[in-house]
């Protein structure tokens, strides 16, 4: 019984484990790329960091955040966003070609479920240099910022875990409606429009949008979320929203998908 039961969760590790070596492989062999995307993650780094330090050259605190707290954001949003960029972003790219070429007929196929292979295929294992650049920043500004570290530390991987599964929901909410669109490339840029409310503390933005991002487009639990949590800790109902929201993503997400799957049809149908 024991056996019947793990057999197909090994199998799963089994897949994952050749897939993450293919994907390692396929980094070693293109040099070029891995320093090329090192490089451009520094400079975007850079932007973030010294943008907030011209800002903090003029004014001591931003909607209660000081400089140190801002910088303990930017360093758990890096970590969150690296996990999510390097083990699924990519795969959201190609999402839409799986179903516009009909290439998703072969994943339908297979003795696990489709999702698994579609959003487990392609990693880009340069990104984690960006996590351990996250969580320097992180633990460089924690004591300044006010984290009473010890312990609480382990609080962290719970919440980049919670950043990364927002991620995931909010990224995957965007790329099924391919089904319906024949391009969703419109979807795409609006989705990194709305990103753009995840790279700063929620507390900074107007009312509206700081109800919107952890709610209706919950960006704020990438990184702002994480960050207050650790900081300052959550009320109770946060916690009960946080929970609500996430499985309300998770319940839209699953039905999209499965209208989504009646409605394919394949290229060579």
């Amino acid at each position: 019984m024991t056996e019947r039961l793990s057999s197909p969760l090994a199998r799963y590790f089994e897949i994952y484990r050749v897939q993450l070596k293919n994907n390692f492989v396929r980094e070693a062999v293109y040099r070029t790329n891995f320093l090329t995307s090192i490089i451009v993650d520094l400079v975007w780094i850079a932007t973030e960091v010294t943008l907030f330090s011209v800002i903090y050259a003029n004014v001591p605190v931003i909607a209660g955040w000081t400089q140190s707290q801002v910088f303990f954001f930017l360093g758990i949003f890096f970590a969150s966003d690296a996990l999510f960029t390097t083990f699924f972003q990519r795969n959201f790219f190609n999402f839409s070609d799986l179903v516009n070429k009909g290439d998703l007929d072969i994943l339908l196929t297979k003795p696990i479920h489709p999702l698994f292979l579609i959003l487990s295929r392609w990693m880009n294992l340069t990104a984690l240099f960006n996590f351990f650049m996250g969580l320097f920043i992180a633990f460089h500004y924690a004591a300044p910022a006010g984290f009473p570290g010890g312990w609480k530390w382990l609080l962290l991987v719970f919440w980049l875990l919670v950043g990364l599964c927002a991620a995931i929901l909010l990224r995957f909410a965007f790329a099924v409606w391919i089904f319906w669109t024949d391009r969703n490339w419109a979807l795409v840029r609006l989705y990194y429009q709305f990103f753009a409310f995840a790279t700063k503390p929620d507390a900074i933005y107007p009312g509206m949008i700081r109800y919107l991002i952890p709610t209706v487009l919950p960006f704020a639990f990438i990184g702002s979320v994480p960050a207050r949590a650790l900081l300052y800790g959550l009320q109770t109902w946060e916690y009960f929203a946080l929970a609500f929201v996430m499985l309300g993503f998770l319940g839209l997400n699953t039905i999209l998908w499965r209208k989504g799957l009646r409605r394919y049809q394949s290229a060579s149908s």
